[in-house]
């Protein structure tokens, strides 16, 4: 131990304790270590959920996500300039049924339905079209939105393929629809892409 300037420095070079005492002060570390241990996990994860959430807005940024609804589309991140007939063609053989308004688990209006594939083709992409109808049955306003939409960063349901006989159940958030919408629409499949 050495002193200067009023300062005392303190070496330890070696702990003695019995083994029964050392193995209660381990048992009780271990112990105390646990909750620390779950609030790095939850940390850990939260900061997971945060880079990722920011990674795929990044990559597709007129996708808008709604947690009890799922992904909006505002117009597509990457049209393609000559679409291929064969899968415009292909449009008539998706089937849009069961389409309905109503309110979510949050209470939000959103549309509801489901598109099955009458073809013979899998899809890595449907794009519908929903029209918001006013009172004398015309658009007053309209969305896109990708019920099947297989990417590199897919999620859920959206991003797996659409077989042939398969059906994929969708939910729209409408809530930027304008006062003047009925709660009518017209659900339309405007674009597919083959896998």
């Amino acid at each position: 131990m050495s002193n200067e300037g009023g300062k005392q420095e303190v070496r330890v070079t070696d702990i003695r304790m019995p083994f029964g005492s050392m193995v209660l002060f381990m048992v009780k570390w271990a112990i105390a270590s646990i909750p620390a241990l779950i609030i790095l996990v939850a940390l850990s994860a939260f900061l997971w959920a945060g880079l990722a959430a920011f990674f795929v807005s990044r990559s597709s940024p007129s996708r808008q996500v709604s947690p009890s609804l799922g992904p909006a589309v505002e117009g597509s991140a990457s049209e393609p300039s000559q679409p291929n007939p064969e899968e415009s063609a292909y449009v008539s053989e998706i089937l849009v049924r069961n389409v309905s308004v109503g309110k979510d688990a949050l209470d939000e209006t959103g549309v509801f339905g489901e598109v099955k594939n009458t073809g013979e083709h899998t899809l890595k992409e449907v794009e519908i079209t929903i029209y918001c109808l006013g009172s004398d049955g015309k658009p007053v306003f309209e969305k896109t939105y990708d019920p099947v939409s297989v990417t590199e960063m897919g999620l859920g349901d959206t991003g797996q393929p659409l077989k042939p006989g398969y059906s994929r159940q969708f939910g729209v958030k409408m809530d930027d629809a304008p006062s003047d919408w009925t709660k009518k629409v017209d659900v339309k499949v405007t674009q597919v892409e083959f896998q």
